[in-house]
């Protein structure tokens, strides 16, 4: 959900507002699900990266206030585009404090983590991914310790086609869809087709 800050008024109330607000429900936040193409192409960035530290804080932007996270992550590999050793990225949402802010939808990092994330070319609005969670793919380790693909709600990716599927929660994906069968996709195996694209794209 998405939970709107108040303007300020007086001293005390912006706090008690604030509270208030983030207490109660709001819409869910709908993200059009993108094909792989579409993917590649609306990002301006795609990079490994492994997360090296995050901060909230509470924004005060002209009239609206809310807390944005803003993760730092240490490049590992350029996929798409020439990004810096460390890029920061904002997205709203997070805890500052008693006060936390909750968007339904938006990514969330650990320190030490490992992703392959899609940065918008435009201007981002509340997050800096194409399309939300359809922008970052976690790096994890089966059993044997191999590194594979996942998306944003933890399921191994097996396809590049299947980035354009919702991201339901684990436990409302049917069993059949779970497991396609054969090994998901590798981090070398998902760069080479996010480059192969790019290139296949931008090739008059």
């Amino acid at each position: 959900m998405i939970a709107a800050l108040p303007r300020p008024r007086p001293a005390w109330l912006p706090t008690l507002l604030l509270l208030c607000c983030l207490a109660l429900p709001g819409r869910a936040t709908t993200v059009v699900p993108p094909d792989f193409e579409g993917l590649v192409d609306r990002a301006g960035l795609v990079f490994r990266g492994e997360v090296v530290g995050q901060e909230a804080t509470l924004v005060t932007r002209g009239a609206d206030r809310a807390i944005f996270t803003r993760v730092t992550f240490r490049v590992l590999e350029a996929i798409k585009g020439v990004p810096p050793p460390l890029v920061t990225l904002e997205f709203l949402g997070g805890a500052v404090g008693e006060l936390s802010l909750e968007v339904s939808g938006m990514p969330r990092f650990a320190p030490g983590s490992q992703d392959i994330v899609f940065v918008t070319a435009g201007a981002p609005a509340i997050c800096p991914l194409v399309a939300m969670g359809h922008g970052r793919y976690r790096i994890l380790r089966d059993a044997q310790g191999a590194e594979f693909v996942a998306r944003d709600n933890g399921l191994p990716l097996h396809r590049v086609d299947d980035v354009a599927l919702p991201l339901l929660a684990p436990g409302a994906v049917p069993v059949a869809a779970r497991a396609p069968g054969g090994r998901p996709l590798s981090p070398a195996e998902f760069a080479g087709h996010v480059r192969r694209t790019a290139t296949r794209i931008h090739t008059p």
